[in-house]
């Protein structure tokens, strides 16, 4: 088992909303106290179900997406302190360079029409 990471930042950058409050994507930045960082592609299921929705996707795959109820800095850091309990391997798994999730899926839909 590796050893219990200490999450020393957590930032929500690049908030993509639509709807409700809380109803977006974000990029989730992460720093480790060893000077690791790692960008997280972060979203609620209502924001992916509409943007899914409205690119015309019939099915998705790429960067992993870590998925919360409401966009909100308390969930976002429970979940990373969670995905880092154990080690990086889920920080590792959900890095994204620095981008949208909006952005992926245009990206998605351009490769994949």
């Amino acid at each position: 088992m590796s050893p219990k990471l200490h999450v020393e930042a957590i930032e929500i950058t690049d908030a993509e909303p639509a709807g409700s409050p809380g109803h977006c994507s974000a990029a989730v930045q992460v720093s480790l106290a060893d000077g690791r960082q790692f960008s997280i592609l972060a979203a609620t299921p209502s924001w992916f179900a509409e943007a899914f929705s409205g690119a015309g996707l019939g099915y998705y795959f790429g960067p992993l997406v870590l998925f919360v109820r409401t966009m909100d800095l308390a969930v976002v850091r429970r979940a990373v302190n969670e995905m880092a309990k154990d080690g990086d391997q889920w920080l590792c798994r959900h890095d994204t360079p620095r981008t949208t999730l909006g952005k992926v899926l245009s990206e998605f839909k351009a490769k994949h029409p």
